[in-house]
């Protein structure tokens, strides 16, 4: 919880409210309060850089979890590989294995995601997650 608080609290909750999510979530996933924290904790520090609220990382986290039946060190650790790649590709880093922002971006796009918005700048995360959560179910695996 100290990871959570510290990385996410901007004022708005107390401490009680993230408490409250991710037992919500435990509650109606098969993943636990326990695991959602941890997985979190693995994260929770470049959520900020990348637009990533409170309830969409504990959302993503219990769900991955849930379905996937994944440790959630594995799961969080995961996430924090992810959007430490895609805050590093924004800030003009190509990776080792010579990926850019916009092969990222060329790949999202095929399914109908533009990851910059019309200013060229990388959309929250919270939005880019929102736009392929709304497109999920119209993805084939091809």
């Amino acid at each position: 919880m100290t990871a959570i608080w510290n990385n996410f609290d901007n004022g708005s909750h107390k401490l009680e409210y993230y408490a409250d999510v991710i037992t919500k979530l435990g509650a109606s996933t098969a993943s636990s309060s326990s695991e959602i924290a941890e997985g979190i904790s693995k994260f929770a520090a470049v959520a900020d850089t990348v637009g990533l609220s409170y309830d969409k990382a504990a959302a993503s986290v219990a769900t991955v979890v849930a379905e996937t039946r994944q440790s959630a060190d594995v799961v969080g650790t995961a996430f924090k590989t992810m959007f430490a790649r895609v805050e590093g590709l924004n800030l003009g880093k190509t990776l080792e294995d010579g990926v850019t922002l916009n092969k990222y971006s060329s790949a999202l796009e095929t399914v109908g995601i533009n990851i910059l918005d019309s200013n060229k700048k990388l959309k929250d995360m919270d939005t880019i997650l929102d736009e392929l959560g709304n497109k999920w179910n119209s993805i084939d695996k091809s």
